[in-house]
């Protein structure tokens, strides 16, 4: 494994430097970042633990931290435009892609009616799901161990019915406000991918489930196409996910990792013929996330085979670090976004149809002990620290409260080398004392925006829309550049 990352990182060295020498705004890129391609597998859109995949490609994107005279250390604005970045000027026409999760209806932010739709380009209805036809209902894990052949009848079906009723009634209503705006409908999401790969392993499975999005659409025709979330097909180098609890079921690989491999470009080969038979050619979209572990997910799918059918690709270039590393990292930064990016650009994928990740929560740890210098120090595993409450709102209130570091209490900095912000708190007497954070700044999607007009990528992705302030702050400073 460690040959496998070794190789990867001389490879990204090599082509960035010879085909483009990025240049990452505010992020201080010396070009050292592509010896941390980061190997975690925690790409989820829902928000999920993850094994351990191996912490040492993050931990050399955490290490660069140690040095303090790579960091800007305490801030006191987050936003703080960084000097190498006067020159950018407006990108326009590109893609703001954001989730909306119908889990969250009636809660702040909430409503579609909160989504800022003159801000937005793409909305991602999350999350629907495959279901099995007919009485047979046992998962993918129980038919397979007993040693049944994949069904052939699938249908999607809302994970919340009854919200969606809701939901969907608004979309109709904001579809004829916003008609430039594109709905989609996601279907999986990390805890409901357990039938993507039992339906992808024959044609007629493939073919049942494109009727279903087919039907769905010619039902509610403000739908501009399918997001498929599967996370992931292939599984790992772990191999497949079980479930993590009751709500999760998890990610089987129902034949081989072979055959996924195979059958994921066939199901995007398949959908992409049904849409365009139904509806005209290019008239309905096709969207997919993909992981952003350059090491450890990303080589077990055929990307450059499934890019062919799909408009877009978004990368989770989100959940980069965590709870399976032995020491606080960078869960999102613009080094890592440009590994992830840089992947899919070697494998021959068109880089017009690449969006990035933008997450709008942090990524918490907790230190073992209270310290001045938390960059290399132990964590203490879980930390039982919740993405939810880590919304942007929740961090600038964190922000407004740093003190230097001299003092007690929280401290913020902001690594130039990696492009990545960071909260830390060694008050004894806070109820936060040990916590670290890991987040989304300004600083850091101004660097997101030099990769997106150096490469010309197609734009952002964000999880998700809910967790923005209320008057839409990350939003709208995306769409000032990129709309």
């Amino acid at each position: 494994m460690k040959k496998i990352r070794n190789v990867m990182s001389v490879v990204l060295v090599i082509v960035l430097v010879l085909c483009v020498g990025c240049r990452t705004s505010g992020a201080g890129d010396t070009g050292s970042e592509a010896n941390g391609i980061e190997a975690s597998d925690t790409q989820g859109s829902d928000t999920a633990t993850q094994d351990n995949p191996g912490a040492a490609d993050n931990n050399d994107a955490a290490a660069a931290d140690t040095d303090a005279g790579e960091d800007k250390g305490v801030q006191t604005e987050t936003g703080a435009e960084p000097a190498e970045d006067e020159g950018l000027s407006h990108i326009g026409g590109k893609e703001i892609i954001v989730y909306f999760p119908n889990w969250k209806l009636g809660e702040k932010n909430g409503n579609v009616e909160d989504i800022p739709w003159e801000s937005v380009t793409m909305v991602n209805h999350a999350f629907w799901e495959i279901v099995p036809v007919g009485e047979e209902t046992e998962t993918s894990f129980e038919r397979r161990a007993d040693g049944k052949p994949a069904r052939t009848e699938f249908a999607i079906a809302s994970t919340l019915p009854e919200a969606d009723e809701k939901i969907f009634a608004k979309y109709a209503e904001y579809h004829e406000q916003y008609p430039d705006v594109k709905i989609m409908i996601s279907i999986g999401g990390w805890s409901r991918c357990g039938f993507f790969s039992e339906m992808a392993y024959t044609e007629e499975g493939r073919a049942s489930f494109v009727k279903a999005c087919v039907d769905l659409i010619k039902q509610y025709d403000w739908i501009a196409g399918i997001d498929i979330d599967w996370e992931y097909p292939s599984g790992s180098n772990d191999g497949e996910r079980r479930p993590e609890d009751e709500s999760d079921q998890g990610c089987p690989i129902f034949g081989t990792a072979l055959e996924d491999r195979i059958n994921f470009p066939e199901l995007l080969k398949a959908l992409k013929a049904g849409l365009d038979a139904e509806f005209g050619e290019g008239t309905k979209l096709l969207t997919a996330c993909a992981s952003s572990s350059t090491g450890w997910t990303l080589p077990n799918q055929n990307w450059e085979a499934a890019s062919q059918f799909l408009d877009y690709i978004n990368i989770m270039t989100y959940d980069m670090a965590g709870d399976w590393d032995d020491q606080p990292g960078h869960a999102s930064s613009v080094s890592g976004t440009k590994n992830a990016m840089a992947y899919f650009i070697i494998k021959g994928v068109d880089k017009t149809k690449l969006n990035i990740g933008i997450p709008y929560y942090g990524t918490g740890f907790r230190l073992a002990e209270g310290t001045k210098a938390p960059n290399g120090s132990k964590i203490v595993v879980p930390n039982g620290i919740s993405k939810d409450f880590l919304t942007v709102s929740q961090i600038q209130k964190f922000e407004q409260e740093a003190v230097p570091v001299e003092e007690s209490g929280w401290h913020k900095g902001y690594n130039d080398k990696v492009g990545g912000a960071y909260l830390w708190n060694d008050d004894e007497n806070s109820e936060y004392f040990c916590w670290y954070i890991s987040y989304e700044c300004t600083d850091a999607i101004d660097g997101k925006f030099a990769l997106i007009d150096q490469y010309s990528l197609a734009g952002v992705l964000v999880w998700e829309i809910t967790e923005d302030t209320p008057d839409h702050e990350f939003t709208k400073y995306l769409a000032d550049m990129l709309k």
